[in-house]
């Protein structure tokens, strides 16, 4: 007997986009699946979608909520499913009519514990976004591209999530202030557990961009911004938070607004030290060496870590001990 996959659709007024949708995962090649549809409050047609789906396939079953946000919609989800493996599908997106079995597969032959897949953008929304997510393709080999990815913030997306159910239901990564960067939530906790995440390395998910957008609307940016960098120091500086007085941040002038408020509402304690980037050069020839190695901590943005990391490590400061390269 094949294993059992339960796929989580959280849905919330998608009438739209959602048979589609729907229609790229009933005809999986993989069939063992068990369909959760989760509908959110909807307003529009969506709930009215799904039932009809329900009547004709015995492997859908309907729960409905009220508008909680996609937190919510992916915890009742996983706490109904009865499967070894859960798999996400937004309901705008568009699945490859492999996905299921080769996300599978790879799990399977590569020990993982949670895996995406490539992903390709279409749709008729903004075509910068469109060309950053076909641009995202990378894989992850090894604890070094897993922990990469986490810097970046370029985890494994959100509709394309593929992993073992005991440990989703183990970690419930599921949170409501989180709910703008769900996928990231998820990614980090398996990461910061221990366990193994893998990319499959084809494209089998096509990523919808319209105007509706969570991560497209302006609106949202910010908040993305400040609950992502949250992220980063609750599920990887932790421990160095926890070890070093200094913490000397080096980041774009925006980003190091945000992570001011951060630190006033959640580490009034530490000595926060913000460098803007464009200046951080002139900052390591004086101003560093105010700081103790063994008292500080460093951050550096992706811009400027090639030539921050040759001066740091030069004054002593030690990859992955106490310079955290990027944030």
């Amino acid at each position: 007997m094949e294993d059992l996959i339960s796929v989580i659709i959280p849905v919330y007024n998608l009438e739209k986009y959602l048979r589609e949708s729907l229609d790229s995962v009933i005809n999986q090649t993989y069939e063992n699946l068990e369909i959760i549809l989760v509908d959110d409050g909807s307003t529009d047609n969506s709930l009215r979608i799904l039932r009809e789906y329900e009547k004709k396939d015995k492997r859908i079953s309907v729960l409905t909520q009220k508008n909680g946000g996609i937190c919510m919609a992916m915890k009742n989800g996983v706490a109904f499913s009865s499967g070894k493996y859960i798999a996400r599908c937004d309901g705008d997106d568009i699945n490859e009519l492999n996905r299921y079995e080769r996300q599978l597969k790879y799990l399977k032959e590569n020990d993982c514990d949670l895996v995406g897949c490539y992903l390709k953008a279409f749709g008729d929304g903004d075509e910068n976004y469109q060309r950053i997510i076909d641009g995202t393709r990378s894989p992850i080999r090894n604890f070094n591209e897993a922990f990469s990815r986490a810097y970046f913030g370029g985890v494994i997306t959100g509709g394309s999530i593929f992993g073992r159910s005991d440990v989703f239901k183990k970690l419930s990564p599921f949170h409501k202030d989180f709910g703008v960067i769900e996928d990231r939530l998820i990614y980090l906790s398996f990461f910061r557990n221990g366990y193994k995440i893998g990319m499959v390395e084809e494209i089998l998910y096509n990523y919808r961009v319209h105007h509706t957008n969570t991560s497209l609307n302006p609106k949202n940016r910010l908040t993305m911004m400040m609950r992502h960098f949250e992220l980063l120091f609750l599920y990887l500086f932790d421990e160095a938070l926890s070890n070093y007085r200094n913490i000397i941040v080096v980041q774009r002038r925006d980003v190091l607004s945000v992570i001011s408020k951060i630190f006033k509402e959640r580490y009034g304690d530490l000595n926060l030290i913000v460098v803007d980037e464009n200046e951080s050069l002139r900052f390591f020839e004086r101003g560093i060496l105010n700081y103790k190695v063994s008292d500080t901590c460093v951050f550096l943005s992706p811009q400027i870590f090639n030539e921050g990391k040759v001066i740091l490590e030069s004054l002593q400061y030690e990859h992955l001990k106490n310079l955290f390269y990027l944030i």
